[in-house]
C-alpha cells in the first residue's frame, strides 16, 4: 500500500518554487521547507502517479479512430437560457462548422433582435445553406440540422456597435460628435 498524501505538501507543489520557499522557509514561513527533500517531492506531487502508470501499464491500451464527421453547431445570444419551441427573443446568432475535432468555418454573428420568430428561423436555416453551399461537396450529411446549440449570454455578444452594449452612447455623451 502507497504512502498517504501529505495535504501541505500537494498545496506547497502547486505553488511557484519561490513563493514555496517564502510561505515554507525558516525566516518568514512556518519552517517547513527542507532543500534536501522539498525539490523532489514537490515534483512527484505535481507529477502525481501518471509516470509510474505510464511506465507500467496495467491494461493494453488500443486507439480506435472515430470517422471524421461534419456538424454544425448553432451559436445564439439570449437574455436568458431557452428550451426549444420558446418565443424567447434572440439577440445574435452564428453557426459553426466542424470536421471531426476541428473546427473549420464561423458565420459572421447577426443581430437578430427584433425580427419576428419566422425570420430568425429562416435565418438559422441560411445559415445551413451557407455552409453547405461553401464547404458540403455535394454530400448533405451534417448539414441537414444543428447538431447543438450554444446558448452564450447578451453580455458575451461579439458585435459591435451593439444594443445590449450600448457603447455607441458613450461616445455621443462625452460631447465627441463633433
Amino acid at each position: 500500500m502507497g504512502r498517504s498524501l501529505n495535504e501541505k505538501c500537494w498545496a506547497c507543489s502547486l505553488l511557484t518554487p519561490n513563493q514555496a520557499r517564502q510561505q515554507h522557509g525558516s525566516q518568514d514561513g512556518d519552517g517547513c521547507w527542507n532543500d534536501a527533500v522539498c525539490h523532489s517531492r514537490r515534483s512527484y506531487y505535481r507529477q502525481g502517479r501518471g509516470n509510474r502508470v505510464r511506465r507500467q501499464p496495467q491494461v493494453a491500451e488500443m486507439v480506435v479512430p472515430v470517422p471524421i464527421v461534419l456538424f454544425v453547431v448553432l451559436h445564439t445570444y439570449v437574455e436568458k437560457p431557452r428550451q426549444p419551441n420558446d418565443d424567447i427573443v434572440i439577440h445574435t446568432m452564428c453557426a459553426e462548422l466542424w470536421v471531426g475535432e476541428k473546427p473549420t468555418a464561423l458565420t459572421q454573428p447577426q443581430h437578430t433582435f427584433g425580427l419576428p420568430p419566422r425570420l430568425v428561423k429562416d435565418y438559422a436555416r441560411q445559415l445551413l445553406e451557407a455552409l453547405y453551399q461553401q464547404y458540403g461537396n455535394g454530400r448533405r450529411s451534417g448539414f441537414e440540422r444543428f447538431a447543438r446549440e450554444e446558448q452564450h449570454a447578451i453580455a458575451q455578444c461579439p458585435i459591435r456597435p451593439c444594443s445590449y452594449h450600448a457603447e455607441h452612447l458613450l461616445f455621443i455623451e462625452t460631447g465627441g460628435c463633433g
